[in-house]
């Protein structure tokens, strides 16, 4: 069954049951809660898998007792992996369905978009993969909670590949996004501490036709190394010209927007993966956590296929939504965006240890170095070589 079709049951089994509205009971028998998710665009392989770990989260909630007495429902919306759209799903989980808290969006251009409204309308966020560092010197932060950690981490790693490989010619190719933007600047900063030469950046658009002039201008400025940012559909079309571009022996280092693109939708960029040297890093949960077990034993259990990225901190999301509701005792946004504060200030979720700071970020993470291979003709994997613990 579609996550789409999943989305339109649980509206209308709510339809039939009624819905917790804010400040009253009325008998109502369930607790509506809203979710931006990228169900289509660019990202939407990823949205689908992380779905699945939201509703996971609804049912598992459910079958222990719900919330406050009442069974737990979400309401999904598709953000198309965009940030204005999904600002209108913002709007319409808060003013048609009236929801007090959400899950997601997954993007940091669709928090950033969003993140006045959620604090004028004190409805707050959980995103479980808006990573910019963009977003935490934002004015509305504190309604934007996240169990994805901020890319000053991922930038760390990305520099410190850079620095101890010995680059001095690094080239930025990134989405002129607060994605794309913040990754940068965080590596940019700590390449320049390090006196390392950035040759070339370019803030690219994601919809763009093609990316031969760009590319074209990182091969002008001879570049050693190149950073790239972005998400499965834009990063496909830049190996695929980079590709063309003869550009397969340079190394790359990636952002974990490209982890799980699939090889069967984008074949050339899978193999140009394979064979330029080609280095990404992603979040990964604390390895052999009880917790994260468990999470895995159900997801597979559930949905016949393994959890992808950021399908851990979804669950954890959902779950310490639920666990503020009961912590304020009422279905009220401003109760319980108080309540995330306080059930999140020491939690141990799926996707490890959640100690969220005043600004509702992560203080801790672990991320994955990665290498896309090739195991069998046609078949490839995304191998993590080690983790950096921060």
């Amino acid at each position: 069954m579609s996550k789409k079709i999943v989305a339109v049951l649980i509206v209308a089994c709510m339809l039939l049951v009624g819905v917790l509205a804010p400040g009253c009971d009325g008998g109502a028998t369930t607790i509506e809660i809203g979710g931006i998710l990228s169900m289509t665009g660019a990202l939407a392989a990823m949205g689908d898998l992380i779905s699945q770990g939201a509703i996971l989260a609804v049912e598992e909630i459910n079958a222990d007792g719900g919330v406050l007495g009442k069974n737990l429902t979400l309401t999904i919306e598709d953000s198309a992996t965009n940030d204005a759209t999904a600002f209108e799903a913002y709007k319409k989980l808060v003013e048609v369905d009236g929801v007090q808290v959400i899950v997601g969006p997954m993007i940091s251009g669709a928090v950033m978009s969003s993140g006045a409204y959620a604090e004028l309308n004190e409805v707050a966020m959980v995103s479980p993969s808006a990573t910019s560092p963009l977003i935490t010197v934002q004015t509305w932060k504190e309604w934007a909670l996240r169990t994805c950690t901020g890319d000053h981490f991922q930038g760390q790693v990305i520099a410190d590949i850079i620095i101890e490989e010995g680059y001095n010619a690094t080239a930025f190719m990134v989405q002129d996004t607060p994605y794309g933007i913040g990754i940068e600047l965080v590596v940019t900063e700590l390449l320049e501490a390090a006196n390392v030469t950035i040759v070339k950046t370019i803030r690219y658009d994601e919809v763009a036709t093609n990316y031969l002039t760009e590319l074209g201008q990182i091969i002008d400025a001879g570049a050693d190394v190149i950073v790239q940012v972005g998400y499965h559909t834009d990063s496909a079309k830049v190996y695929e010209n980079a590709d063309l571009l003869g550009m397969n022996t340079t190394p790359w280092l990636v952002a974990e927007g490209v982890y799980g693109l699939l090889a069967s939708e984008y074949p050339a960029a899978a193999a140009f993966m394979t064979e330029a040297p080609l280095l990404g890093c992603t979040l990964v949960p604390e390895a052999g956590t009880p917790a994260y077990t468990a999470f895995v034993a159900a997801y597979e259990a559930r949905w016949a296929e393994s959890p992808g990225v950021y399908c851990d901190t979804v669950y954890d999301a959902v779950n310490l939504i639920a666990l503020a509701i009961e912590e304020a005792g009422e279905y009220d946004g401003a109760a319980i965006k108080e309540a995330l504060y306080v059930v999140g200030a020491d939690y141990d979720g799926a996707s490890g240890a959640i100690n969220w700071d005043e600004l509702g970020d992560r203080a801790h993470a672990t991320y994955g170095v990665w290498d896309y291979v090739e195991t069998t003709p046609g078949v490839y994997e995304y191998q993590i070589l080690y983790n950096v613990v921060f």
